[in-house]
This record gives structure tokens, sequence and C-alpha cells, in this order.
């Protein structure tokens, strides 16, 4: 998974879950923000390179119009229109290492959070050449502490649109159940090392699988409610 957005970009965020995990005896706070990204279907080839023409072609030039040298050939058409169009991406899988940097444009940037969760990474194709990729940001890092900070973020959804980076990281590491931001992963203390199961469930991904719907996560009660952030 190569997705990222390296330059300031608007992004619809459609919903934000605050809420808290349990590590140990600690519950620390954490976020879930799922968001999305309309444009052209170039935005294919940051998830995967060859994406944008496995879904779409030019029909004119299959039909014999003949393209200009060095001239790059837009995809308007969908290549298998009776297919289904909405399509998940690495389904169940999420990775750490991201960096999610909030933009308030002159201002500068408001939150820069690094080894940030990229989780439910899907997309949506649209005849005429253009795509919707949708995916949910989750972090836990201690910037949350900061009652400011983490009262904003859960009215993100409120905002609608925002200005944002995305940067993937050089290796991206998957997430075991109980990661902590900026923290290594470690086994809980009832399991050897090297088990690899880990940590408390995670609120996440149920919100991920609803990230559309109204009310934030159904999971367990370990989740607390959004006063947590006034």
């Amino acid at each position: 998974m190569s997705f990222q957005l390296e330059e300031v970009t608007q992004i619809l965020v459609t919903n934000a879950n605050p809420r808290r995990e349990l590590h140990g005896e600690e519950r620390v706070r954490a976020i879930d923000i799922a968001f999305s990204v309309k444009g052209e279907n170039t935005l294919l080839d940051l998830i995967e390179p060859g994406l944008r023409e496995h879904h779409y072609f030019n029909k004119a030039l299959k039909d014999g119009q003949e393209a200009l040298p060095g001239v790059i050939i837009p995809l308007p058409n969908l290549r298998y229109p009776k297919l289904p169009q909405a399509y998940s991406y690495a389904k169940g899988e999420k990775y750490r290492g991201y960096r999610f940097i909030w933009d308030w444009g002159t201002d500068g940037a408001h939150v820069d959070f690094t080894d940030v969760v990229l989780a439910n990474l899907h997309y949506e194709l649209h005849e005429g050449g253009s795509v919707t990729i949708m995916g949910t940001i989750q972090y836990n890092g201690e910037e949350l502490q900061d009652n400011d900070v983490y009262g904003e973020l859960s009215g993100l959804a409120s905002e609608g649109e925002i200005y944002a980076k995305l940067l993937a990281p050089a290796e991206l590491i998957p997430v075991k159940k109980g990661y902590r931001a900026g923290k290594p992963d470690t086994p809980p203390a009832d399991q050897p090392p090297g088990d690899g199961s880990g940590g408390e469930p995670d609120a996440g991904d149920i919100f991920a699988a609803q990230h559309g719907k109204s009310g934030g996560s159904d999971d367990d009660t370990d989740d607390q409610p959004q006063d947590d952030a006034k």
C-alpha cells in the first residue's frame, strides 16, 4: 500500500470517533478520522501503479482515434461497467508509521502527528474518469492529552472539508492489537514474546467498517463518549 497525499490536499472528513483504549491498566485517548478524496482517476496510481489502467480505458482510442505523441492519455471510460464500482484495497490490513498534518493554510500546521495508522482503504469508480478514495486515520499519541486539540479533532466531521497531508513511511509496519503511537510493539503480559496477538480489542476496526454511519463506534465498553474531550 503506497497511498499518500504528499501535497496539501482538500479532503472531506466524513466522521470522527473519539474514544479511549485500555492499555494494561491505563486508559488512553484515541481517535478515528474517516475521510474521502475525490479527483481524477490518476489517484488510483497512488494506491498501486497500474490500478487506473485496470479499471479504465479510452474508448475513443480503442475505436481508432490516434494518440498524440508525448501526451498523457486520459482514461475516462470504465473498462468493466457491469462489474461492481466499489472496492476495498488490502481488506483487513492496516499499517502504522504514517504522518498526518492538518494544515491551517497561512497559519501553518495545526496538528502534526507521527506514527499514525491508515486503515480501511477503499475506493469508488465513476464513469468519466473520476474516483473517490476513502480511508480511516487512527491515532492514540500523547498529543491527544491536550483538551483543545482532542476537542477540535473530535469535531472535524462538522467542519466537512479540511486541508491535510498524509505521508507514508519508508517502511510500512502492520498494526498489532494494542499498538501505541511512538512506542514499539510489545506482547501482553500473559503471553510469551513473539506471540503476535497483543493488546485489547480495537474499537477502530468496527468504526472503519461503519465510518459512513452516524453515531461513531459500536465496539466494546472500553470506549468512552465524546464528553471526555470537553
